[in-house]
């Protein structure tokens, strides 16, 4: 008999700016220091972290950063999740919870600077693409946004519940 892994535990919280940096390093930037990782809207931004088990065991293995931009506007930034823990849900948790909060705060919208190899990702989500692709260093990326708040649907709407997030 071949036994499968259960499903990886996981829940959605706030985080601070401390408990994601060390992340972001590994993930964004492992050339630079912690405090070069660091952008000018990260003290009036949301971080939320996609965290595994519970106590001591506790681990953060994603992070993402919500910036208002304006006043009905907030753009994520520095989207990361452990490399060992890609291809199992977190990205999906985290930008599910994103986008819950961010409608939950009254924003009308969402936006994001895609790398181009995630473009498919974020349009799962209703995200689409605006403007011609540009340069950030030497990575291609494409601006996109969605409107919200979302429309009902299948496909749209979050699959988690509002405990699961924080927030019960």
């Amino acid at each position: 008999m071949i036994r499968t892994p259960s499903p990886l535990a996981l829940h959605v919280e706030e985080i601070t700016i401390e408990a994601c940096l060390p992340l972001r390093r590994v993930v964004l930037w492992p050339d630079l220091t912690e405090d070069a990782c660091r952008v000018p809207e990260d003290p009036v931004a949301l971080h939320l972290g996609a965290v595994t088990g519970a106590g001591h065991g506790k681990r953060l293995v994603g992070c993402l950063s919500l910036c208002p931009v304006g006043a009905n506007a907030v753009q994520l930034r520095k989207f990361a999740v452990l490399s060992e823990f890609q291809k199992q849900g977190i990205g999906t948790a985290l930008m599910e919870a994103a986008l819950l909060r961010t409608e939950a705060s009254g924003a009308r919208s969402l936006c994001l600077d895609a790398r181009i190899g995630a473009i498919p990702f974020y349009r799962r989500f209703g995200l689409n693409g605006s403007g011609a692709p540009f340069l950030k260093g030497s990575m291609e990326h494409l601006r996109m946004e969605i409107p919200l708040p979302r429309e009902t649907g299948p496909g749209r709407g979050c699959r988690l519940s509002p405990a699961s997030l924080g927030e019960g």
